[in-house]
């Protein structure tokens, strides 16, 4: 074998393994790379670059280290799929009915989508139905926006490169005031979307589980416009938050 061969092979086995540590980070340096590897950060920073350029990784917007890119959150297939999660998940789920009466869905992003795990529906005659299973643009759902006000600002862009498509009477159609309202939602710890997915929907989402893009699962209780005003809605948050905390903590 050839010197140049066995140089391309390494390079291969050294961006498949910063791949594999890609899968479980929000970020990395090119240091961080470079010690864990054993290798050069010149050779570090050669493959980073190649797979920036492929779209697997992305300067992270502070321009400190590499985060996930497009290419690889598109393919990095979420751990919170398996059957466990849904065991694990249906305790609160069942809570949330039984205290607050409302429709409540757990969730996971995939791409620039939100599926629907799991679900409970409402105890109410006129309700939102069960939604377990769909699959919908993560812009117009609450716990969509949630999970993408996780990511970095250049992940969402990269995620939704042109217009968003509209989805009810109040869904957010450009990156400019999507990137707003998940720096809104960064900041008070929980998303909400008033009639964006569909016309007469509310909806308010705060974080079920995760520490990272691939395992994050949200969980939202969405009501019917008529009942679900702002004030309703943050009463529902503030019994989400503590049911998820309460149940989390139970685990542990």
């Amino acid at each position: 074998m050839r010197a140049d061969e066995k140089y391309i092979i390494g390079s291969l086995d050294t961006g498949l393994q910063m791949l594999e540590i890609m899968l479980d980070r929000d970020s990395v340096t090119v240091t961080d790379l470079a010690s864990e590897l054993g290798t050069g950060r010149s050779t570090a920073h050669r493959v980073l670059k190649t797979m920036e350029n492929r779209g697997f990784v992305a300067l992270s917007s502070s321009g400190r280290g590499y985060v996930a890119g497009p290419k690889l959150v598109e393919i990095g297939s979420p751990r919170c799929l398996d059957p466990q999660s849904r065991l694990r998940t249906r305790p609160l789920l069942n809570r949330v009915l039984e205290e607050t009466g409302e429709s409540v869905h757990s969730s996971l992003l995939l791409g620039a989508q939100l599926l629907v795990v799991d679900g409970r529906r409402s105890v109410h005659q006129v309700d939102i139905g069960l939604r377990v299973g769909m699959v919908a643009p993560a812009h117009a759902m609450a716990g969509g926006k949630l999970l993408l006000s996780m990511l970095s600002d250049d992940q969402v862009d990269a995620l939704f490169p042109s217009d968003l498509l509209r989805l009810g009477p109040r869904t957010l159609t450009t990156r400019t005031a999507l990137l707003r309202d998940l720096q809104e939602t960064r900041e008070r710890g929980y998303a909400v979307a008033i009639q964006e997915s569909e016309r007469g929907i509310n909806s308010v989402a705060v974080l079920l589980s995760g520490t990272s893009w691939r395992d994050r699962m949200a969980v939202a209780i969405s009501v019917p416009a008529e009942r679900g005003s702002w004030e309703e809605l943050m009463n529902l948050q503030e019994r989400l938050a503590v049911i998820v905390s309460e149940e989390s903590g139970r685990d542990t």
